[in-house]
């Protein structure tokens, strides 16, 4: 025999319990969907942020790198105060800047004294220290120099 339903349970009360429970089962299943979703997703995402990850680094590097070459001094002071304390039969051959941010410079000159008395002429210029000596086939000498730059 079969129990009457409590009155307070009428026909629009067991409606709406079956309603809030199947709202209950469906919002159940959609959390459940939305994690394994997620998961699916966050896989699928990994290598891609390992990807960004690599470019971030490698960016942070060139902008380091950047940065370390505008601050570095210019060429330009020092070549020109060179210029205009050297005598015309003296040229400047070369000019570099090393890793370390030092000048390395060549000059060919008759006359290695000459070049040395027109460096010590300006304390600037007298911070070069020279590196060695070549004689050339024109009669010249490749004096090369290292120093800071101005």
């Amino acid at each position: 025999m079969r129990r009457p339903a409590p009155e307070w349970l009428g026909p629009q009360g067991r409606l709406t319990a079956w309603l809030l429970l199947l709202a209950l089962g469906l919002a159940a299943v959609t959390v459940g969907i939305g994690a394994l979703w997620q998961t699916g997703s966050a896989r699928e995402r990994i290598p891609a942020l390992a990807g960004q990850g690599e470019g971030v680094a490698r960016d942070r590097e060139q902008a380091a790198e950047t940065g370390r070459a505008l601050a570095r001094p210019a060429l330009d002071p020092t070549l020109g105060l060179l210029r205009a304390h050297l005598p015309p039969d003296i040229r400047l051959v070369e000019a570099a800047r090393g890793e370390d941010g030092a000048l390395s410079l060549a000059i060919d000159t008759p006359d290695p004294d000459a070049l040395r008395a027109a460096l010590a002429a300006d304390s600037r210029l007298a911070r070069f220290r020279e590196r060695g000596q070549e004689a050339r086939d024109d009669g010249t000498i490749r004096v090369r120099l290292t120093g800071d730059m101005l």
